[in-house]
Formats: C-alpha cells, structure tokens, sequence
C-alpha cells in the first residue's frame, strides 16, 4: 500500500480531572470520590488519538494551549500517542481545563475554557494544508476554522465537522463539509422543534431537512444516538426501506448490525459492552468511523455519479461503534481506545480493502 494519508484536527485538547463517585452530590455536601484521574482531552484531541492508534492514517493537531503545566501535559500525551503536536500554538494563560464527575450512568461537565483562541494568524503562518488528504473541525477556535475551512475549499481538501449544538462559525463551516457528524438533539435545536419523538422516519427527515439547509455539499450525514446506535445518509442516494441487512452480526460476540431502513443505513452498539465512562465516546466513534472513511476516500475516488458503496459505509459504521465500545469501558476519554492489533477492527479494515 503506498503511503498512508494526513489527516489534521482542527479543534480543543484539554486537561480532564475525571472523578468517580457512588451518586451525584446534592449541594453542600461532601464526598469521597472512588477514584480520581488526569487524563488528555477534548473532542479533536481526542479524535485524533483514535485515529493514531488505529494506524491507518497519520494525523495532527492544530489547537492551542497555555504555556502553563496543564498545557505541557497536554502536549507530551498527544506526542506519546504519535499526534502531530507541531501546530500546536502556545498562548500566555490557562491551558482549557474541564472536571468531570462520573457517577453510574450519567456524567456532569465542568469547562473552564482556554484564555487565548487560535489566532488566524498563526494558522496563516504555520499550516502547509497541501500534506494532508483531509480536516477534521470541532467547531472550536471558529474564527481560525473558518478561515481553514476556506483554504481547504479553495485548494479542493475535503473536511468533515463534529456538529453538537449551534456555535458561532458552525453554519460557514457547514457550507462545504463534505462530512458531517451530529448527536440527536441538533437537528430539534437547529430548526427550532420540539425533541424528537424518537420515530425513526422523523429523525431522517429532520436530519436530510438540516442537511439541505446547512450543509449542501455534504455527500454524508451521520447522527450519532448514544445507546440507540447511529443511522448514516447519503446524498442523492436511497436505500431500503424495508429492514433490509446490509452486513449481520459477525466476527465478535454483540458486534452490530447494519440494516438498510428508512433511505439510510442504521447501525446498532455492542451488545455485550459494560459501560463504565461515556466520556469522549462521540469522538472516539468518530476517530473510527473518519479513519475509515478518510482512508478509504484517499485510494478510491468517489464522485456524485459514482457513489459510495453501501457495504464500505457499513463497514465504517462497525468500525466507528466498535472503537466506541471499547472507549466507553474504561474510565476517561482515552484509556479505552483500542490499537490497530484489535481483530475486529483488523478484519472490518481488511473487507474495505485497506490493509495494514
């Protein structure tokens, strides 16, 4: 295989002090966490480890961070999990430190945001975008990423965007993904509904509805559902309606199943996966549904005529729930993230074609 692609993540890293605790504290009272963890994040940072330990793409990150303790931590992690830390922009002030509390199924966010954004500047001055294949945004740093995203349409660089909620500079952003990334609450947010009832032709309606609106360059949506699973559309193209398999359960105990419905491809979780921390789980599926899709895209071309294959997106899906899975049964965003040695993963890589 020739060289592998470069992808670049353009978004936050932090610093996460993550606790574990029997129940979530009522105010004014104290006690005692059952453990207590630093670990690197923040969702670029954290996709970008995932797709490093998956090997088939190199990747950097362009973020920035203080010149304080936290962000000299933040930077010797990512260099340790071979992330490119030489974008990385160093700022006089606080590194982006978040405090996380854990307690049984549910898990409470506390950001403290960084005290400098990226400047356009330092993007002018340090990025040669002609060495990657791809971008990822975050939506973070907006007025560095649009700039970037720009470029990245001029010189024809394809970019994907993880959508959580409306932020400044989402909608430019949008306006040339050629992937998209959302969780199930956007779309309600971005046209003003009420949540959706769950109804699945509601959720591809609404989801197509965005699409259309927001990003119309956009050759995939995928919506990310926590414990429901994810569901992918693609532009001008229809699949099933009728429950159809597009790939069974196969390889691992509890791996999901694909099944064409409702004019897109719907992918279940793990079945058998004990969840511990749900922390990061977002980004880690993204890291491995990106490394997928990204790696896939640089060896075969794919243009709106020429679709891409059902089964190859499929296999995408697997591979992004799969690194979820294992991500979601250990503590913090990173821990769990799995290597490219892992079987499962090896075999769904090897049916796309894209060998080690």
């Amino acid at each position: 295989m020739p060289s592998k692609p470069k992808i670049l993540c353009c978004g936050i890293s932090t610093l996460d002090t993550i606790a574990t605790l029997d129940e979530f504290p009522s105010p004014d009272a104290k006690v005692r966490s059952k453990t207590l963890h630093n670990y690197g994040g923040g969702n670029a940072a954290n996709t970008a480890v995932a797709i490093s330990r998956l090997g088939r793409m190199k990747v950097d990150l362009l973020t920035a961070v203080g010149n304080d303790a936290n962000g000299d931590t933040i930077i010797k992690e990512l260099a340790e999990e071979n992330v490119g830390v030489e974008n990385v922009q160093r700022y006089n002030g606080d590194s982006p430190y978040s405090y996380i509390m854990v307690a049984k199924d549910t898990r409470t966010i506390i950001h403290q945001p960084a005290s400098s954004e990226l400047s356009v500047s330092y993007v002018e001055d340090t990025v040669d975008l002609s060495e990657y294949s791809a971008v990822h945004f975050d939506v973070r740093h907006p007025e560095a990423a649009v700039y970037l995203s720009k470029k990245c349409r001029d010189m024809g660089i394809p970019y994907s965007v993880d959508v959580e909620r409306p932020r400044e500079g989402l909608i430019e952003l949008l306006q040339g993904a050629t992937v998209v990334i959302c969780n199930s609450d956007y779309c309600s947010l971005a046209l003003g509904l009420p949540k959706d009832s769950g109804d699945e032709i509601e959720m591809v309606s609404r989801f197509q509805k965005v699409l259309k609106e927001q990003a119309p360059n956009a050759k995939i949506g995928v919506m990310t559902m926590g414990s429901s699973g994810s569901f992918l559309i693609q532009n001008k193209v229809e699949y099933g309606n009728n429950n159809e398999v597009a790939i069974s359960k196969s390889t691992r105990d509890g791996s999901p199943q694909v099944l064409e419905k409702c004019s897109s491809l719907w992918c279940d979780i793990f079945s058998n996966c004990e969840v511990v921390d749900t922390t990061g789980a977002g980004d880690s599926f993204q890291g491995g549904f990106l490394s997928a899709f990204w790696t896939s895209r640089h060896y075969h071309t794919c243009t709106p005529e020429d679709p891409y294959d059902r089964l190859f997106l499929a296999h995408a899906l697997r591979i992004g729930t799969a690194v979820a899975a294992m991500k979601v049964q250990k503590t913090g965003a990173r821990a769990g993230l799995p290597n490219a040695e892992d079987q499962f993963l090896n075999d769904e890589f090897e049916c796309m074609g894209l060998h080690m």
